[in-house]
């Protein structure tokens, strides 16, 4: 059968994948799929995808954890317009946020810019959005824009005074594509209002979910919020600076006392259920909540502030008395900080679009094992299907190193400056760029202030995509580089490093969950869902994942050549060995720094009997 494909022939297992979606399609199943990086995952989708959706009258949404994820998308649907001369349209969507033009409110932070926009909106004080109602969506500028991204979108927009969410929303109408974020259709609370705006419904839509090991903690987030002494001092100040009458000392009192009352010296956390709280509890809070919400407008309007403890605290409210049986109330006592969190241990609520969907295309590159994404999807029955790597297996090698750990218990700054050392060695003895990725922004922070290299190319803590896209620019325009990132972060998932821009690659320990009171009602909390794999769904595998996703950033393509190094000793622990060894080979090596130099002698000498030399003259 001819697919739909833009480049002149699918490598051997991406044909494969192709074929297995379309088939699925067919029958209408949801298929789960395992592919290793390189394989082309996002061509084989959307090809399959929309080789079945042009013939049935279907839509196809391409979504994606992060923004950085969107432009491989849209290279592959431009690629296929283009090569088979196709008149259907497509759109880059990403949060309303992130496009804002108007300056009186794209400053303000985080979920406040939401109720800020909502409200100067309603009041017709922005005219951006005034002037989006009547502006015509035909223009040939506009097209063009839109499906060559957001930040195409944004300037056209800019220029022509328009809110750049509303036109790209009401393009959407007509376009067979949408390509957009986890939030849009995953979070129920987002969900109706986007359909409605876009004049899309689920029934008629195949859904590609990127990077799909992501999906279960990303739908926990919706559900999941927390409170603390200092954030509602900050509330009360905000309030008195507006005058409000609003008090809220008697929600300090109750998490005192519920601190008292639950916690102990050698306690530093403990559950909390609603009945805790009852009495401290307005019994309208639904109207509480609305007048702090009304409240954090007024303060954010009249101070000009870019964010507001007042809304956090309404958004805490509603998390807490919302909350169900699927959701951990924790209180917690930090160096005499107090804070209350509500952690969903399983989102329940964020997963009936899964079967809403006409079908739904699950795939990522550390989707291992495959049967325990279907099982925590409620999709037990769909078809599941894992691909070998296209590369040859000599254009990488892998080793463990176990002289070092980021084990809790173990850290220490020698430690870190241990590792740092290791690092500049590895850094030495090798070309091109290295990445080396860390469990967390401490450790990297720990081992990044002893490492000395020349050029250096580090992620901060809330990094915006703004910042992330040009660092990442630089850094694999550069060469003999080293970045430093963090592992489940926008650098180490989902970023396609071309024309083998890494060449080397270290995962510093184990991007394991705190082993905290959070951690141990989710394990329980699976291990009665899911017949006993509570430890390994909520605590081994998702930090392998992490780890594994990360080690992938080297080889991209089939002439792409990288080393990697797992730093921790724990890797060569038999339940972490086994999960990376699914898609990574480990070496033996008594030396890998020697066998790193010889890897890469090697591969100097096959690149020059490439280029026709004799492998005597290559090897001279």
């Amino acid at each position: 059968m001819d697919y739909l494909f833009r480049f002149d022939r699918p490598r051997p297992n991406q044909e494969a994948m192709i074929g297995d979606v379309y088939s699925a399609l067919e029958q209408r199943r949801d298929i789960f799929v395992n592919a290793p990086t390189g394989i082309g995952k996002t061509d084989a989708s959307l090809g399959a995808a929309l080789t079945f959706a042009l013939k049935n009258g279907l839509d196809v949404f391409f979504l994606t954890p992060k923004i950085s994820q969107h432009k491989i998308a849209m290279e592959a649907v431009l690629g296929i317009k283009k090569r088979f001369g196709l008149d259907f349209s497509f759109a880059d969507i990403v949060g309303k946020r992130n496009i804002c033009i108007n300056d009186k409110v794209n400053a303000i932070e985080s979920d406040a810019f939401y109720s800020a926009c909502e409200s100067i909106v309603k009041s017709g004080k922005c005219a951006y959005f005034s002037n989006s109602k009547n502006f015509g969506i035909n223009e040939a500028r506009l097209s063009e824009s839109i499906e060559s991204g957001h930040n195409a979108l944004l300037d056209y927009s800019y220029g022509k005074g328009v809110c750049a969410y509303e036109i790209a929303t009401k393009y959407a109408k007509s376009c067979r594509v949408i390509i957009a974020g986890y939030s849009h259709l995953l979070n129920p609370y987002n969900r109706g209002t986007f359909l409605k705006k876009i004049g899309h419904s689920i029934e008629n839509a195949i859904i590609i979910w990127d990077e799909a090991h992501n999906l279960i903690n990303i739908a926990s987030a919706y559900f999941s919020t927390s409170i603390s002494e200092l954030g509602i001092d900050a509330a009360e100040r905000e309030l008195k600076a507006i005058n409000s009458s609003i008090d809220l000392d008697y929600l300090k009192f109750a998490i005192k006392k519920l601190a008292a009352k639950k916690l102990g010296a050698k306690m530093p956390e403990a559950f909390v259920e609603k009945e805790d709280m009852t009495e401290f509890m307005e019994s309208e809070y639904e109207k509480l909540v609305d007048s702090l919400e009304k409240a954090g407008l007024e303060y954010i309007q009249a101070k000009n502030a870019k964010r507001s403890a007042i809304l956090h605290v309404a958004k805490f409210l509603k998390g807490f008395l919302d909350a169900d049986d699927s959701s951990a109330k924790i209180v917690v006592n930090r160096n005499g900080r107090i804070r209350l969190n509500v952690s969903c241990l399983y989102p329940d609520r964020a997963l009936p679009i899964l079967q809403e969907a006409y079908a739904n295309v699950f795939m990522s590159a550390t989707m291992e094992p495959v049967k325990m994404y279907a099982d925590m999807f409620g999709l037990a029955n769909s078809e599941v299907r894992s691909y070998a790597s296209p590369f040859p297996k000599p254009n990488k090698i892998a080793f463990i190193d176990e002289n070092f750990t980021t084990k809790f218990s173990q850290r220490s700054n020698e430690q870190y400056m241990m590792m740092a050392r290791k690092i500049e060695e590895i850094r030495k003895n090798m070309p091109g760029n290295l990445a080396v990725f860390f469990p967390s922004f401490t450790v990297l922070d720990g081992v990044s202030r002893h490492v000395n290299v020349d050029k250096r190319y580090m992620q901060r803590r809330d990094m915006q995509s703004s910042a992330i896209e040009p660092l990442l620019k630089r850094f694999m325009e550069d060469d003999g580089a080293t970045l430093m990132a963090v592992m489940g972060g926008s650098l180490s998932e989902g970023v396609d490093y071309k024309n083998n821009s890494i060449k080397g690659i270290v995962i510093v320990g184990i991007p394991l969950t705190v082993p905290d009171l959070e951690l141990k009602a989710r394990i329980a909390y699976l291990d009665k869902r899911f017949d006993g794999k509570g430890m390994d769904y909520a605590y081994i595998i998702p930090a392998v994942v992490k780890a594994v996703q990360a080690a992938g950033r080297a080889v991209r393509s089939e002439k792409d050549r990288a080393v990697l190094v797992f730093m921790d000793k724990r890797y060569s622990w038999r339940m972490y060995k086994a999960a990376i060894s699914n898609s990574i080979e480990i070496a033996e090596s008594k030396d890998y720094i020697k066998s790193i130099r010889f890897f890469w002698d090697l591969n100097d000498v096959v690149d020059e009997v490439v280029k026709g030399k004799s492998y005597k003259d290559a090897k001279e």
